[in-house]
C-alpha cells in the first residue's frame, strides 16, 4: 500500500509537472537552446582581441549561410537565451518573495483514527504556496476512552482560533490559508467549524477511507441535493429535531426514542453512502439548503434546533462554519451511540448570546414514553 501511494503521489507530481503554467522565459530559453544547437553542427568561432578580452566573435559554416548571417542569428539567439533566463530568475524571485509572505496553516484534527503516520500537513500538494505551519490538534486521548472525556476535548478544540492567529501574526488575512481535516465525533466537528468561520480561506480535506490517506474534494459535482421534509409540520414548535442523511441514513427510530413529542425536519440525500461526497460544489449546495432550513426555523419561532447530522468530516466542518449563531436558534449536535439507552446520549451546545460552547448529557426527562 506504501508503494503504491508513494507511485500515486509521483504521477500526481509529474501530472502536475506537464500540466504547469508555461512561463515564457522557459519559451525563449527552450527555442533558442534548440536554435543554437542546430546551428552549431559545423560552426566554427573565431575571437578577435586582447587575451581574456573578446572584442568580436565570428560565426562560419558550412551548411550554406554567410557568416554575417549567422553571426547575426547567433547573437539574436543568445541575446533570447539570456532575456529568458533574466524572465526566469526574476520569476523565481518574485514567486519565493510572495511564498515568504504567504502562509499555509494545517488543522489537523486527531479525535478517532491515528493519522500520525500520514499526516495531513505532508499530504498537501506542491502548489499550495505559502510556508506550512502545523497546527495539529490531539484529542485522542480524550475521546479513545470509555466515557469519552467530551469537555476535557472542547477545552483543547477551544485554542485552535488563539493558535492560528499567534501562527498567523502580522500577516493579513489575504495571504493566509487555513487547511482543515480530521476524524473525530460529529459534534465536535461542527464545533471546529464554528472556529474556523472567521479565518479567510479555508480548503478542506477529508480521509480517504479505503485508501488511508487525505484527499481534496475536487470530484465533479453529481448534482445530488437534499429532499427536505417535515418542515412543514413544525408550526410554532419552540424545540425542533433536524435530521440530516448526508453519508448514511440517520435512524428515525432512535430519534424518536431520545426526542419526545418534537416534531423532525429531514434532510435526506437519495441514496446517502459514505466515503462519497468529494465534490467541492455539491457541498457548497448541501450547505445552502442547510442554511436555509436554519433560517426557515427561525423565521417559524424555533429557538432550539437539535441536531443529528450523519455526514462526512468535511460537510460536518462546513456545516459549522455556515452557522450564525447571531440570527439562528441555539443549535444543539448529538452524537449517536447505537449501544446505548438513550441513542444520543450527548450533544454539544455551540455557542451563541454570549455563552460559551457546553457539553450535555441527554437527560432522560426528554426521553419519549416508550423508553422509560
Amino acid at each position: 500500500m506504501k508503494n503504491s501511494n508513494w507511485l500515486r503521489g509521483l504521477v500526481e507530481q509529474v501530472v502536475v509537472f506537464l500540466l504547469r503554467p508555461r512561463h515564457l522565459g522557459v519559451a525563449l530559453i527552450t527555442a533558442s537552446s534548440f536554435v543554437l544547437v542546430s546551428l552549431g553542427s559545423g560552426f566554427d568561432i573565431k575571437a578577435k582581441g586582447l587575451p581574456g578580452v573578446v572584442d568580436v566573435l565570428e560565426f562560419s559554416t558550412g551548411q550554406g549561410l554567410t557568416g554575417h548571417l549567422l553571426s547575426a542569428v547567433t547573437y539574436l539567439m543568445c541575446a533570447t537565451w539570456l532575456a529568458g533566463l533574466v524572465m526566469v530568475v526574476m520569476t523565481y524571485w518574485r514567486e519565493r518573495q510572495d511564498g515568504d509572505a504567504r502562509r499555509v496553516l494545517v488543522v489537523e484534527l486527531r479525535g478517532l483514527v491515528d493519522t500520525s503516520d500520514r499526516p495531513l500537513l505532508g499530504s498537501l500538494p506542491r502548489t499550495l504556496p505559502g510556508q506550512r505551519h502545523d497546527c495539529s490538534v490531539n484529542v485522542r486521548p480524550y475521546l479513545s476512552i470509555n466515557p469519552p472525556q467530551v469537555e476535557e476535548a472542547l477545552d483543547e478544540l477551544m485554542h485552535i482560533r488563539r493558535q492560528l492567529r499567534q501562527v498567523r501574526g502580522d500577516t493579513s488575512r489575504a495571504n493566509v490559508t487555513v487547511v482543515a481535516g480530521g476524524v473525530m465525533h460529529v459534534p465536535l466537528q461542527f464545533y471546529v467549524g464554528t472556529l474556523l468561520d472567521d479565518e479567510g480561506a479555508v480548503l478542506l480535506y477529508d480521509w480517504e477511507r479505503t485508501e488511508k490517506r487525505w484527499k481534496a474534494l475536487n470530484e465533479a459535482d453529481d448534482d445530488s441535493r437534499f429532499n427536505i421534509t417535515g418542515l412543514e409540520d413544525v408550526a410554532d414548535a419552540k424545540e425542533v429535531v433536524l435530521a440530516v442523511s448526508a453519508s448514511y441514513k440517520v435512524a428515525m427510530t432512535d430519534i424518536a426514542v431520545t426526542f419526545a413529542d418534537l416534531p423532525v425536519v429531514h434532510l435526506a440525500r437519495e441514496n446517502p453512502l459514505p466515503n462519497a461526497l468529494w465534490s467541492e460544489a455539491n457541498q457548497a449546495a448541501l450547505t445552502q439548503q442547510f442554511l436555509q432550513t436554519l433560517g426557515s426555523l427561525a423565521n417559524r419561532g424555533a429557538k432550539t434546533v437539535h441536531l443529528v447530522l450523519a455526514a462526512p468530516a468535511t460537510l460536518c466542518i462546513r456545516f459549522g462554519m455556515a452557522y450564525d449563531h447571531r440570527n439562528m436558534p441555539e443549535l444543539r449536535c448529538y452524537q449517536r451511540d447505537a449501544g446505548q439507552l438513550p441513542p444520543y446520549p450527548w450533544s454539544v451546545r455551540m455557542p451563541k448570546d454570549g455563552q460559551s460552547v457546553q457539553y450535555l448529557p441527554t437527560a432522560i426527562s426528554t426521553l419519549a414514553p416508550a423508553a422509560a
